[in-house]
């Protein structure tokens, strides 16, 4: 055992004392200024659960309404899913909140979560599919759009999916993956309106989504009519004309555990889409 001099112990002893002061004063500096984990955490938990007023109200869908995406019924859960109001929700992760992040970004994930109201993280804005406002004209099967958060205002951000790449690489880095019969899904992000566009990192056309008839013998003739208000829908991303699904996987979230959603068609022996790939639109 080595054996420290009087003068050595106390030099030790001085160190730790003075690292000990300067960590209680980094600490109570951060506290002050509400930049410890915790506080961002509270704060950015505050703001994605903001009331957000839903509508107008209208007997169907129009450009430019505030709605909630939901599924119509997800059959695993052990209660009723009305119980649980399930919505499609807006998740920060663990990297954004390192990087203190205060509102939506581009890092967030989308899952299915429940909600008491609609908030800041759960509503979406119904947009035209290019830059023209189209704000009040009705929104009919077959017709594309997009669908935008909350927030930010200045940056606007858009859901989008993609093909896989050349390598068979995803079209984007996500925390949470999903897979059917061993193969990745195709994961939905949100993207920034500055980043997307001709010579961007995603085309438009990513971000387009259409709805279509819950029958599929209904679908033809049903194109070009306007969506009566609680209609069952399938959501399909135009590019790879695959369905937005919400999975049977669970996601353990800031927020605690949800539903992980894709971009992944499912069918039954019938031909016609399983719940995993029915939705409904809410005001």
């Amino acid at each position: 055992m080595a054996i420290y001099s009087p003068g050595v112990k106390v030099g030790n002893w001085l160190e730790y004392t003075l690292a000990d002061e300067l960590n209680k004063i980094e600490t109570k500096k951060n506290r002050d200024s509400g930049q410890q984990l915790v506080d961002r955490t509270r704060a950015i938990y505050e703001r994605l659960h903001q009331d957000v007023v839903l509508g107008p109200p209208q007997e169907v869908f129009a450009f430019g309404g505030v709605v909630q995406l939901k599924p119509l019924n997800v059959n695993i859960c052990r209660q009723p899913d009305k119980d649980l109001n399930l919505a499609l929700s807006v998740v920060i992760t663990q990297e954004g909140m390192y990087r203190n992040y205060k509102t939506i970004n581009e890092l967030c994930e989308l899952t299915v979560a429940p909600g008491t109201h609609p908030s800041v993280r759960n509503s979406f804005r119904i947009m035209s599919p290019n830059e023209q406002d189209r704000s009040g004209q009705y929104l009919t099967y077959g017709e594309k759009f997009r669908l935008q958060p909350m927030e930010p205002v200045d940056e606007p951000l858009y859901l989008f999916s993609g093909p896989k790449r050349l390598n068979l690489g995803m079209p984007m880095d996500r925390v949470f993956y999903t897979s059917d019969r061993g193969e990745q899904t195709l994961p939905l992000g949100l993207i920034s309106h500055k980043n997307c566009g001709p010579n961007s990192l995603v085309p438009t056309s990513h971000t387009h989504f259409f709805c279509a008839h819950e029958k599929p013998d209904l679908r033809f003739e049903s194109v070009g009519h306007t969506i009566p208000v609680d209609s069952t829908l399938v959501i399909v991303h135009a590019v790879t004309n695959r369905n937005l699904a919400v999975e049977n996987t669970v996601a353990n979230t800031l927020f605690g555990p949800e539903f992980q959603v894709s971009v992944q068609t499912y069918k039954n022996v019938f031909k016609r889409e399983t719940w995993k790939n029915l939705w409904k639109f809410a005001y």
